[in-house]
């Protein structure tokens, strides 16, 4: 096996493979990246048995074919520190050593055959849709932030992907803060699955920039993308995912309006003073002023003012400083509302994109 192609075409793409590559090494091999050289285009392969990435890379000088695995960190790493220009891989005769030449050096890595690698087997499903990298990327980036890490309730540790009619959902939550999004998609069929953290995490990563098409189905047991260039293949997270709607507070609640980046400045402000176990602020208005204090342990506090539009007084309610900032940063708009149904339930931070919503639970200080 050999080939050559320049550092361009394949420095991001190790950093994804070795990201989704097993880092517990289990198994030694799951910790390799498989590189897969056939007459026409060169192969990228890794797993940890949950997700699978290939990736087919283009613009490559193949002058013979062949397959092997190598480490996946050192591989990615080595890249990334290379100069710029072409990079060449070769295997050597007892296939024990893969080569890797650059303008400035070589590096000889250990290999494990090819034929060890695992297989990611998957159901293809008779239904496949198709959506928009731009709207697949929309979908998650609004959304993701709110999943939560390493949850002893694993159905809250990633997005849930949910089709009805000809809405599709993401949902995120970690029972303190809850992100919904909606999109159109236009297809027969339902589906809901719970996407894995890792999964969320490392296709938000890999998702082009510009916009391409993408085609994804969905199984009992796992989900599929597919683009020209990648195919990612991920187990779903077995579990119920709780009913997201009764957490959304409805009625008439006290709301006001406030300039969203002036107010992030001065929760940044506030926080330095936060208790460290609770990290709470408390928000009051009243008269059009809307007093943002924070104290601690140690008998400091802080306060700040800002003028704020919107109901006089009874707006009084305390969060979690860094949730709450994590919420205001993913909205857009100049300006954001906060609508409190009371100082212990769920309140809303409302966006101009009817698409979104923002839950945020409260803390009693």
């Amino acid at each position: 096996m050999k080939f050559s192609i320049d550092k361009d075409h394949i420095i991001n793409e190790f950093q994804s493979l070795a990201a989704v590559a097993d880092k517990k090494q289990t198994l030694p091999i799951l910790s390799n990246i498989l590189i897969r050289c056939e007459e026409d285009k060169v192969k990228l392969l890794s797993t940890d048995l949950e997700v699978e990435l290939e990736i087919i890379v283009e613009g490559a000088n193949i002058e013979s074919v062949g397959e092997t695995t190598i480490p996946a960190k050192k591989a990615a790493d080595i890249i990334r520190e290379l100069p710029d220009g072409e990079v060449s891989f070769s295997l050597n005769e007892d296939n024990s050593k893969l080569t890797v030449k650059s303008s400035s050096g070589r590096y000889n890595l250990s290999t494990i055959p090819g034929s060890d690698f695992p297989d990611f087997d998957v159901v293809k499903s008779d239904v496949v849709f198709d959506i928009s990298s731009a709207q697949l990327l929309e979908l998650f980036q609004k959304t993701s932030f709110a999943m939560a890490n390493q949850d002893w309730r694993h159905y809250l540790n990633g997005c849930l992907l949910e089709k009805a009619s000809e809405s599709l959902n993401m949902v995120a939550t970690d029972a303190h803060r809850l992100a919904i999004y909606k999109s159109k998609l236009n297809s027969e069929g339902d589906f809901s699955g719970i996407i894995p953290r890792k999964t969320s995490i490392e296709l938000m990563k890999i998702l082009p920039k510009e916009e391409i098409d993408i085609q994804f189905y969905v199984n009992a047991n796992n989900i599929v993308f597919m683009s020209k260039k990648f195919t990612f293949k991920s187990k779903l997270v077995d579990g119920n995912y709780p009913n997201y709607n009764q957490v959304v507070p409805e009625g008439d609640g006290t709301s006001i309006i406030v300039n969203r980046k002036d107010l992030i400045s001065t929760l940044s402000r506030v926080s330095v003073l936060t208790s460290e176990k609770f990290k709470g602020v408390k928000l009051k208005s009243e008269g059009g002023i809307l007093e943002v204090s924070a104290h601690n342990p140690d008998q400091e506090s802080a306060e700040e003012k800002l003028n704020v539009e919107g109901d006089s007084g009874a707006f009084d309610i305390a969060f979690n400083v860094n949730y709450l900032k994590e919420v205001l940063n993913i909205v857009e708009d100049e300006k954001i509302t906060l609508i409190s149904f009371g100082n212990d339930k769920s309140a809303l931070v409302k966006s101009n994109d009817p698409n979104q919503t923002l839950v945020l639970m409260p803390l009693l200080l």
